[in-house]
């Protein structure tokens, strides 16, 4: 019955995960030699080429083996991004798994039916990794049937071992959430902490394919026993020892957590910080702050603001950086040349296209993360605190849509302006007008992937997330495989992304401008109706 009921929870992640690995991996397969061309010298060519890029992008995936054959650049090109993807679903999924049917209330009723805290823990595990099975599988058939139909079949073992690794690296982050969850007192805190521990890992293990500091210590994170397995490649390795070792810690991991489940009370964590001895508060803040509408909401996320505001300008100064490498290699790649044709200065249209194609990327993880807070708050009982003191519900929605409108402007401001000033110590002119044209036009952008985050949880709060994250990922890559497959343009308009342009170079693509408003419009007003009929908690 536990079984039963956990395989229902984790059924939309399941579902919206093998779409988008399954989507990512078939089209890899079959745009492999539209990308390479058919000759043994261009492949050459294009091998040599990737090895290079690869370098430049060991901050996100593997360096790849034999990117020249089929089987090696879908290794690196997918199976490299696949545990992003699958460890952002552990991630929601484990730190959800017992603390989030808590917080709905669903635990308390599970326990007094006789049901052992063990065995919520067991059935909950057991139902993700069958989940994450079967998603696994998909993604794994879909991509070995693309290759077969251009006549490049993958490797059986190379495709199991591949698989395996997968698994193994989504249960260890699912595990390793759990565990944590178990001493926070909420979900959100959980998913925080998660997700603040999980990013440290990912970029030990990812910086120390080319950095020395970090490469002493790759072995603390589990991507990196998944990176040892490349058993697609020719040459490639398929280490069973580290998949086995990830899951094996994997289940020590989740022993752990149900150890832990077992020694807190239900509503706390584990870890219960000492209350300090403190003056009884009879009078509401002076915080002016906390006396703004919108403004109260920003203050309240004050510190994850900051954290994303600095994490960007991270990424920006180090995307920027490479500006000029990258722009040689594009400038002797066709297939990337094709990508910035017609954008005048190479130096300024590779930093228009890499980084001003990813800034919508991080705004649109953001926009995400708040509409996750949206629906949490309604699930956990926090808005109806709001709502009874009386608040208006169009208010909280009109709260909701400003307060992410003034934090996605905080976000791309900084970044803009540390990518300014990078390009221009490299020498690349960039020029004010453009960069504050390039930034105002991510405001309506970041507003309108809210909005239709707002429009979905009106009617399917549970799965707004992870379909709202789903769609992120297949517009993202449909701009990528729209120029390259010549695919009809009403096929690029789908993607979000694609209706921001390249105000950078190209100015304002008023078409995509007009169509995110009209989004923001339609979407904001769907959100809104059914914000107010629709009962809270449903």
């Amino acid at each position: 019955m536990m079984l039963r009921i956990g395989l229902r929870f984790h059924r939309t992640g399941m579902i919206s995960t093998a779409a988008i690995g399954a989507f990512s991996g078939m089209l890899q397969s079959l745009g492999f030699q539209a990308i390479v061309g058919t000759s043994e010298s261009a492949r050459q060519q294009f091998g040599l080429q990737m090895q290079l890029l690869g370098r430049q992008l060991s901050y996100l995936v593997p360096l790849p083996v034999h990117p020249e054959t089929l089987a090696g650049y879908v290794q690196w090109r997918a199976f490299g991004f696949f545990p992003v993807i699958f460890g952002f679903w552990a991630l929601i999924a484990g730190s959800g798994a017992i603390r989030g049917d808590e917080d709905r209330g669903l635990l308390e009723l599970w326990l007094a039916s006789g049901t052992s805290r063990a065995r919520v823990t067991a059935a909950r595990t057991g139902a993700f990794v069958i989940a994450v099975a079967a998603s696994i599988l998909v993604v794994l058939v879909l991509t070995g049937l693309g290759a077969t139909i251009v006549g490049s079949p993958l490797p059986i073992e190379g495709l199991l071992a591949d698989g395996a690794a997968l698994l193994a690296v989504t249960v260890a982050c699912f595990a390793l959430a759990l565990l944590i969850a178990q001493f926070v007192d909420s979900r959100r805190v959980a998913a925080g902490v998660s997700a603040i521990v999980l990013l440290a890992l990912f970029l030990l293990n990812s910086l120390g394919r080319t950095l020395e500091a970090p490469a002493r210590f790759r072995g603390v994170s589990p991507f990196y026993y998944v990176d040892r397995t490349n058993g697609l490649s020719p040459g490639g390795q398929i280490d069973w020892a580290s998949t086995l070792g990830v899951s094996a810690a994997a289940l020590a991991l989740v022993a752990l957590a149900g150890v832990a489940f077992t020694r807190r009370d239900l509503g706390a964590g584990l870890v219960r910080p000492r209350r300090a001895v403190r003056p009884r508060v009879i009078e509401p803040s002076r915080n002016p702050f906390l006396r703004a509408p919108v403004l109260a909401t920003i203050y309240e996320q004050r510190v994850g603001l900051t954290a994303w505001m600095v994490s960007t300008a991270l990424l920006a100064l180090f995307m920027t950086s490479l500006a000029k490498s990258v722009a040689d290699l594009v400038n002797h790649i066709p297939i990337f040349r094709a990508y910035v044709s017609g954008q005048g200065d190479l130096n300024r249209a590779v930093i228009s296209v890499f980084w001003f194609a990813m800034m919508p990327l991080v705004l649109g993880a953001f926009a995400i993360t708040q509409v996750s807070r949206w629906t949490t708050d309604d699930t956990e009982g926090r808005l109806e605190m709001v709502l009874s003191e009386p608040v208006s519900r169009r208010r909280v929605a009109l709260e909701r849509a400003g307060a992410l409108l003034v934090a996605t402007t905080f976000i791309a401001v900084v970044g803009s302006a540390v990518t300014l000033w990078a390009a221009d110590a490299q020498g690349i002119s960039l020029g004010v007008e453009s960069i504050a044209l390039a930034t105002a036009l991510l405001l309506p952008f970041g507003l309108a992937f809210g909005s239709l985050g707002a429009a979905l949880a009106g009617w399917i709060p549970r799965a707004t997330v992870l379909l709202l994250s789903g769609y992120a990922v297949v517009s993202y890559f449909l701009t990528q495989f729209v120029p390259l497959f010549r695919w009809p343009q009403w096929v690029a308009n789908v993607s979000i992304f694609y209706l921001y342009g390249t105000p950078l170079t190209t100015g304002v693509y008023w078409t995509g401008f007009w169509v995110l408003m009209a989004i923001i419009a339609i979407a904001m007003t769907i959100g809104l109706l059914s914000f107010q009929r629709r009962d809270l908690g449903r």
